[in-house]
């Protein structure tokens, strides 16, 4: 049975033994999870009551033939390259020897652009392979800073564990991006015209969780959400 962090604040009296594993807690996560007490986190942002203003609320588009990204927010002009966007794919299709294969991928257009109103966060839709009428997209989140943007992977679950925080399942084709309250909605397809849409839901990062995942169209096979929901 697991321990209550609302019964740790409820019952926190400043007793030595108290504070020694408040301590140990907090070293644990800042050994692992250091974006969990950042300024910008949920966390953070919800016990402060900043939840209901973000602290950039940056304006994008997607420029020079989608290969570029331009952002403002903080008096400041961003000019992002796709392949800047850098993840592992896990079993991608190798061309060379029509095997799956788990290869590093770097963005090579971007496809849909989406701003989160409540944190401000920039969610984007980048094509990372393109082969036999093949799309393979990733889905990232940056996050605005005074003087510049963290990049962070929305991981998209599949039949094996994620090796690290930098690796997901490619997505097809993304035909949007749309945020329902705070849930982020993605909705993709391939060339049979099978579409699904997955749902990110706030996390412990800006890349957010991942919820689940809907056919909306099967034309062709199991649908696109029977990977994911190996």
């Amino acid at each position: 049975m697991s321990i209550s962090l609302i019964n740790v604040a409820h019952y926190y009296k400043q007793l030595t033994h108290q504070k020694q594993a408040l301590t140990i807690l907090q070293e644990l996560i800042e050994a692992n999870h250091p974006e969990w007490l950042s300024d910008d986190s949920t966390f953070v942002r919800t016990w402060r009551n900043q939840t209901g203003s973000p602290i950039f609320s940056p304006e994008v588009e997607i420029i020079s033939d989608r290969k570029q990204l331009r952002g403002e927010w903080g008096g400041n002009t961003y000019i992002i390259d796709a392949d800047e966007l850098k993840v592992l794919v896990l079993d991608t299709y190798d061309k060379e020897t029509g095997n799956l294969v788990d290869r590093d991928r770097s963005g090579d257009l971007f496809a849909q652009v989406a701003v989160n109103p409540f944190t401000g966060h920039i969610v984007v839709g980048v094509v990372l392979d393109y082969f036999a009428a093949t799309t393979t997209s990733g889905i990232f989140v940056l996050d605005p800073q005074p003087r510049g943007y963290g990049i962070y992977r929305a991981q998209v679950p599949g039949p094996r564990p994620f090796p690290n925080e930098f690796s997901t399942y490619g997505v097809g084709e993304i035909k949007s991006l749309s945020f329902v309250e705070e849930n982020l909605r993605v909705e993709y397809g391939d060339a049979a015209g099978n579409r699904s849409t997955i749902t990110f839901q706030p996390g412990n990062s800006p890349a957010m969780e991942y919820a689940n995942c809907v056919d909306i169209v099967v034309q062709e096979g199991p649908g696109l959400c029977s990977r994911i929901n190996q």
